[in-house]
């Protein structure tokens, strides 16, 4: 099977792997979405990068692999496990890599195949009938498309040039994952909000996951009130929120929730804040006007919910 952009001329696409079996399984991957391969030297549109590993990569390979992209205006497609997310979304830019946690490869097809890219433009061109509203139609765009091609690669599995669809788990690495690339060289916690408390949130988020466990969470996904609602309720015990934490809040695929964390922060909702004693390492707080909005809601429906102010 094949997949065709809707860009005129195809893209390209470099691979990192210090696996030789999961190199080759990328650079089909990206041939079954009508990228054409390039070596790192030469340029790519796309570097698709598998750090899913129990070797830890140096702070200085996310670091080349960030000048890299910027200097070839070139878009990353990093795969990592969860534990790696709050140091790749710290040293990498979030505009121009795409995280894919924990998650099978068909989740890279919308953006290898020119379909994001798409989507993007168009969330830009709408972006004056309301970011969020436009966040959440595109991004359910995108999982509708991810599903439908997860349905179509699973019945070519037993073809020679099905995509894969499977989890990544955790890979031995060899050391030099990254050799392609030249070496180079606590906050004080808030005031309590006035209005409804923290534990009246921390309530409202327990009745959500319970809703979900009778229902299916499926029905109900709505990671952006999650999200918010997490970072409300942290705001107000003065706690600091990492990323990895908020994808597990968002009750989503962390993929889907960097995705969400990303374009809220974009909207101006979510505010990026570095750790001053981590490069490391950066949390996720509500904007301050986000944080207005919020207590004033929660001010305005405490009375007909009967929840003491």
């Amino acid at each position: 099977m094949r997949f065709f952009h809707t860009n005129a001329l195809p893209l390209s696409a470099a691979i990192i792997s210090a696996s030789t079996a999961r190199r080759e399984e990328l650079q089909q991957l990206a041939i079954e979405c009508g990228c054409r391969l390039r070596q790192l030297e030469e340029g790519a549109d796309f570097i698709l990068v598998d750090i899913c590993s129990n070797i830890e990569p140096a702070d200085t390979d996310y670091l080349e692999i960030k000048r890299y992209a910027a200097a070839n205006v070139t878009e990353i497609l990093l795969w990592a496990a969860l534990e790696d997310v709050d140091t790749a979304f710290a040293l990498l830019s979030p505009h121009r890599c795409h995280f894919i946690v924990e998650a099978g490869d068909v989740q890279a097809v919308p953006i290898l195949s020119g379909a994001f890219r798409r989507v993007k433009a168009e969330l830009h061109e709408e972006a004056t009938e309301g970011e969020l509203g436009a966040l959440h139609r595109i991004s359910s765009e995108l999982v509708d498309f991810a599903r439908t091609l997860a349905r179509i690669a699973e019945q070519d599995k037993a073809g020679d040039n099905a995509v894969r669809d499977k989890p990544i788990g955790f890979r031995q690495a060899a050391p030099d994952t990254f050799k392609a690339f030249a070496r180079i060289q606590g906050p004080q916690p808030d005031t309590a909000v006035a209005g409804s408390g923290p534990k009246h949130i921390r309530e409202i988020i327990k009745l959500r996951r319970m809703r979900d466990r009778y229902l299916g969470a499926d029905l109900f996904a709505d990671p952006g009130w999650d999200i918010l609602l997490d970072l409300f309720a942290a705001k107000q015990e003065g706690q600091d929120v990492s990323v990895s934490s908020l994808c597990i809040a968002a009750a989503v695929p962390p993929t889907t929730a960097l995705r969400w964390i990303t374009n809220m922060t974009d909207a101006g909702y979510l505010v990026r804040r570095q750790d001053p004693y981590d490069a490391r390492r950066v949390y996720i707080e509500l904007s301050e006007s986000m944080t207005e909005k919020l207590k004033s809601y929660f001010e305005s429906i405490a009375d007909r919910l009967a929840l003491p102010i």
